[in-house]
C-alpha cells in the first residue's frame, strides 16, 4: 500500500511562490539552470497541452501508426492504437499498471484509480459502491443536473457561455448536492476554479513548482479543509440523532465510520480522499465531456438535429430509458470525434505480450510505458464503419470513453446523468448557433475547457417577431 496524503502533508507542499522556490538558492549558476529546466518544462507542457486539446496531429499519427505498426514501441513506450489490443491491455491488471503513472497528478492521495492491489482496488471499489443507489441516484443527478440548466438558461439571453454558464455549475452543484463538497468559501465561482485547476493534475501534470501546479496544491489544500469540516460537522449530527440531513455520498460514508466489522483502512482520511477525487475527477470529466459534445455537435448540423428531436421528445416523455439511450448514443457519437482523453496510460512492470497469436504480436519489456490511443481506435475504419461520419445508432463496444475492465471509471453514472441534461437543455436552445469569432470556440486554460460561446434566438426576440 502507498503512503496516504494528510491534511498536513498537503499544506506542507505549498512552499513556493509564482513557480519559485520560497528559499533562493546560494549558487546564481544552480538557481539559473533550474529556472531555465522550469521554462522549457513549462513550454513542452504547453505544447502537449495544445496537443491533448485540439487532437488533429493526434489523429495522423495514430492513422499512421495503426496502418503501419498498430503496436509501436518507440524508445521507452509502446503505443497501441487498435481497439481490440488497447482492450486487451485495459483488462491485464496485473500486467498493466496506473498508479504510477497517475498518482503524482493526485496530491489529495491515494484513490482507486492509483491502487494497483488487484484484492485491495476491489474492497475499496465495493466499499465506495456500498454507498450507492444506483437506480434512485441516477434520478435524483438529471433531477439536480436539469434544474440547475433550466436556472442557468433562464438567465441567459441570446447568448451563454455552456462551460462557464452551465457545464461548471452543473459539476459545482452536483459535488454539493450529490458528492457533499461545499463550495470554496461558499463560491461556486472559485469551486470551478479549484476543479478546472484539479482537473488538470489528473489529466496532465503541470511542471513542479509551475504556476498550474502551486495554484492546485492551494485548491486541493482548500477542498481538504472543507471536507475535513464537513466530515465533522456530519459526526455531530448523527451523534445528535438529527434526521435531517441531506443523503449525499459523504454523509452516507460518515455514517459508516465507526463500525468495527469495517477494515481498519477506512476512516476519516479515506473518505475524505475519496470525496477529493470523485470531485476532482467527476468535475473534469462533465466539464471537459460537455464542452467536446457540444462542439462537435455544432460541427456535424446532422447530429445537432438529431439530438433535438430526441431532446424534445424526452420533454413529453421525461426519463423514458429507451429516448435516454438514445440521447446518450448521440453524445459517444460526439465525442468519439473529440474524446475527453485522446489517450490513457498504463505501465508495464514485467516482460509480457501484447495480442499473442496474431501477426502483430508484440512483446512489452518490463519497466514499459504504454500509451493507449483511444481517440485512433475509435477513427479505425478496420472497426469502424466511415470513422469520419457522424452515424447515429453505432454499437456501444466502439466506444472506449470511459475505460475498460475492472477500471472503467467509477463515477461513469455521474457523468452520463449530468451530460444528458447538459446537451438536452443546450441543443433545445431556438437558433443555436456558435458566437461568431473566436468566442464560438472553446478556450482552453492548461487541459481545462473555460468558454465557449453559443447564440440563440431569445424569448423576448421571438416575441416581437
Amino acid at each position: 500500500m502507498q503512503t496516504n496524503v494528510s491534511e498536513p502533508a498537503v499544506k506542507a507542499d505549498l512552499t513556493f511562490n509564482g513557480g519559485a522556490s520560497t528559499q533562493p538558492s546560494t549558487e546564481p549558476d544552480t538557481w539559473f539552470w533550474k529556472r531555465l529546466k522550469l521554462r522549457g518544462q513549462i513550454a513542452g507542457y504547453r505544447i502537449f497541452c495544445y496537443l491533448m486539446n485540439h487532437m488533429l496531429l493526434f489523429k495522423l499519427f495514430f492513422a499512421v501508426l495503426r496502418r503501419m505498426r498498430p503496436l509501436a514501441l518507440i524508445g521507452n513506450t509502446l503505443w497501441v492504437t487498435k481497439a481490440d489490443d488497447i482492450r486487451e491491455v485495459m483488462s491485464r491488471f496485473d500486467d498493466f499498471l496506473l498508479g504510477e503513472s497517475i498518482e503524482p497528478g493526485m496530491p489529495w492521495g491515494q484513490f482507486m484509480m492509483t491502487i494497483d492491489w488487484r484484492e485491495q482496488h476491489a474492497l475499496e471499489r465495493a466499499m465506495l459502491q456500498s454507498v450507492v443507489n444506483p437506480a434512485a441516484d441516477v434520478r435524483t443527478l438529471h433531477a439536480i443536473a436539469a434544474d440547475e440548466c433550466r436556472k442557468q438558461a433562464d438567465l441567459a439571453s441570446g447568448r451563454i457561455d455552456v462551460i462557464a454558464g452551465i457545464a461548471e455549475p452543473v459539476a459545482v452543484r452536483i459535488a454539493a448536492d450529490y458528492f457533499g463538497v461545499p463550495p470554496l468559501g461558499g463560491s461556486a465561482h472559485r469551486m470551478a476554479d479549484a476543479m478546472a485547476d484539479l482537473s488538470g493534475l489528473v489529466l496532465l501534470q503541470p511542471p513542479v513548482n509551475s504556476q498550474p501546479w502551486a495554484s492546485s496544491r492551494e485548491y486541493i489544500a482548500g477542498v481538504t479543509k472543507a471536507i475535513l469540516a464537513r466530515i465533522a460537522e456530519r459526526k455531530a449530527a448523527i451523534a445528535q440523532g438529527d434526521a435531517s440531513l441531506p443523503d449525499d455520498l459523504l454523509t452516507r460514508l460518515v455514517r459508516k465510520l465507526g463500525d468495527s466489522k469495517l477494515p481498519p483502512w477506512f476512516g476519516e482520511d479515506w473518505v475524505r480522499r475519496y470525496l477529493s477525487g470523485l470531485m476532482s475527477t467527476g468535475g473534469a470529466t462533465i466539464v471537459r465531456a460537455a464542452a467536446h459534445a457540444i462542439d462537435q455537435l455544432l460541427e456535424h448540423p446532422e447530429g445537432l438535429q438529431q439530438a433535438k428531436v430526441v431532446a424534445a421528445q424526452l420533454d413529453q416523455a421525461p426519463g423514458d430509458p429507451k429516448l435516454t439511450a438514445q440521447l446518450r448514443q448521440l453524445i459517444y457519437e460526439a465525442l468519439r470525434q473529440r474524446p475527453m482523453l485522446p489517450m490513457m496510460v498504463r505501465t508495464c512492470p514485467r516482460d509480457t505480450v501484447v495480442a499473442a497469436g496474431t501477426k502483430r504480436a508484440r512483446v512489452v519489456p518490463g519497466g514499459s510505458h504504454v500509451i493507449l490511443a483511444a481517440l485512433g481506435a475509435m477513427l479505425d475504419p478496420e472497426t469502424v464503419e466511415s470513422p469520419s461520419e457522424f452515424r447515429a445508432g453505432r454499437p456501444d463496444d466502439v466506444y472506449l470513453l470511459f475505460g475498460y475492465g475492472l477500471r472503467e471509471c467509477f463515477g461513469r453514472y455521474v457523468a452520463e446523468s449530468a451530460l444528458i441534461e447538459i446537451i438536452r437543455c443546450v441543443v433545445q436552445l431556438p437558433g443555436l448557433a456558435r458566437a461568431p469569432g473566436s468566442a464560438g470556440s472553446i478556450k482552453y486554460v492548461g487541459v481545462a475547457p473555460r468558454s465557449l460561446t453559443v447564440t440563440f434566438t431569445a424569448p423576448g426576440a421571438r416575441s416581437a417577431a
